[in-house]
This record gives structure tokens, sequence and C-alpha cells, in this order.
């Protein structure tokens, strides 16, 4: 099982199944559900059932549904949400912490034999870990149709034109991460209606996890380390290491230039502006440019509570 393929599941869409079994307390089989979310004379096309059979795969596979005595919450599920409903925030997060388990995948760009090499979640965490190295200054990404189609910058950046080794090995699963970064919050659509596509952006994804670290005042690397253990597909993990291993190189512009990575430089830069996080500069401590067009580094973050939106 994976995430990417099955490549019709739908995230929203687990979000409403699992509330449905969390607030009915107790076991469905799989045909119950059909009945209730594609019912008998609604759209009677062989396929019509593929979105919640794949999404039921897809929740398997990150360990948010057992299926031992019929379909129930994982325990993972029921200690996040203590037997209630789950919110999209709650939700989210939820989904941050499963898709991204390091203990379940290790690290995803090691490969391994037939079906381990997408096994759990691995097929997206690499997907997510090359698509959070691409230049978050640089523009909204899709397929083919930008200046920077992600399936030229794979052939550009990968070491062989094998699409079998690239983070999104066709469009199938462009469609399928295109609906699943987002969900995560480690992706931002584009707002630019004549520049439709997906950023590098996490935004969402780094407001979530603020809510779980101390307020206060943090040195800088201090802040970026604890960022990428939350979220192990940013500059800093294990899984971006591995990648840029591969390529030879990390492909973001700012590491290249020494600077943050400019997909959390730029998160940042719309957190401070939202009152979430303030950024100071001392003489005498280590610090880091947020972006390769600055020209002051940051030395320190403190992380305000009650701000978030």
């Amino acid at each position: 099982m994976a995430v990417l393929n099955p490549p019709r599941a739908l995230p929203g869409l687990g979000r409403t199944i699992i509330n449905l079994l969390l607030e009915s307390q107790r076991s469905w089989d799989e045909d119950a559900l059909l009945d209730v979310f594609k019912p008998s004379g609604l759209n009677e096309d062989i396929t019509a059932q593929h979105g919640v059979k794949n999404t039921i795969l897809a929740l398997r596979s990150i360990g948010l549904l057992t299926i031992e005595d019929g379909l129930t919450p994982s325990e993972a599920v029921l200690k996040h949400s203590s037997g209630h409903v789950l919110s999209r925030t709650s939700f989210r997060r939820l989904l941050q912490i499963q898709v991204l388990d390091t203990d379940r995948d290790g690290d995803p760009w090691q490969i391994r034999d037939g079906e381990g090499n997408t096994s759990g979640a691995r097929d997206i965490t690499r997907a997510l870990s090359w698509f959070l190295a691409q230049d978050a200054l640089g523009g909204s990404l899709t397929w083919t149709a930008s200046s920077a189609p992600v399936q030229t910058l794979q052939l550009t950046q990968f070491p062989s034109n094998d699409n079998e080794t690239w983070a999104l090995t066709n469009d199938t699963r462009w469609g399928a991460f295109s609906r699943w970064a987002p969900a995560l919050g480690l992706v931002s659509p584009s707002l630019v209606q004549k520049k439709p596509g997906l950023i590098p952006l996490p935004t969402t994804a780094i407001d979530d996890v603020l809510d779980e670290l101390p307020a206060g005042r943090i040195p800088i690397n201090q802040f970026l380390t604890q960022l990428a253990l939350a979220l192990p597909v940013l500059h800093g993990s294990v899984a971006r290491t591995s990648l840029a291993a591969l390529l030879g190189t990390d492909p973001d512009p700012g590491v290249a230039a020494s600077c943050a990575d400019s997909s959390v430089g730029q998160a940042l830069r719309i957190l401070a502006d939202r009152g979430r996080v303030t950024f100071e500069t001392l003489a005498d401590a280590e610090g880091v440019r947020l972006s390769r067009y600055d020209e002051a580094r940051i030395t320190h973050v403190t992380l305000k509570r009650g701000a978030k939106r």
C-alpha cells in the first residue's frame, strides 16, 4: 500500500470517514461505508466507488485505520482525538504525524525491494522532500504547463532519465500529490489565476507545529532543527539530506547561498507578518539569512502564543 497509488484517494474524504467511525463508536465493513458515501443509484459507473476504496487503502497505509474486526480508527487516531471528532486543523496535524512517520518508513530515499519501496507513506515523503527543495521564490509549479515544469525539473536534477527513480514518476502521481500535499499544509496552491499550480511553501504545516513548541526566544538554528524534527521533509531532515546526496547537491537556491531553505525562510516571513513569530539579530550570536536577497542575518526567533489565524 502507498499514499499516491492508488491515485484517487481523497484526504478530505478521509477526515469524513474517520469522524464517522469516531462518532459511531463501532467497526464498519467496507461495503457499509460504500453504501454511505457512494449509495446505490448514485453514479453507477464501474469506477465510481474508487474514490472511497482508494481513500480507505491510503488511510490504512498511513496507520489511521485498522481492519482486524472491520474498519476502526487506529490507536493513533484515538490518542490524537481523545475519541472526539476531528476538526480540519486537528486532522491535518494528525495526517502530518502519520504520513511523516520516520520510525515506520525510515529514510524514504533508501531504496527497498518491491512494494517495500512504497510501503507506508514512503512515496509521498519522497515527493514532498523533493518538492520542498525547489525554489519557493520561483513561482508555482505544475507537471508540464509552467516555466519550470515538474517533469522537466526532475529530468534535469535526477541522475537517471528513468522516471521510476524520480520523486514523482508521472502525471497520475502528480495529480494525487496535488491533493495530498496541500491537505498536509506542506504546499500552497497558487493564488494567481493566470499561473495555477503549487508552490513549495509549508506555511500552514509550520504554523500547526508552532502550537506544539514552547513560547519564548530561542536561537534560530535550534528553531530550524525543531521544525525539521516535527516535519521531517524540511531542510535538515534525513529525507532531505539523502535527497541531496542522491542529486549530488541541494537544489534549493537559498541553501546554495548559505541561507535558510527558501521554503522555510519564506514561510517564516509570512508567519512573522501574522504575528506568530518575531526575529532578532544579536551581534555576538550565530545566525542565518532567511533569503538570498537579505543582507541581515537572524540569530533568534521568539514564538508567540494566541496569534494564530
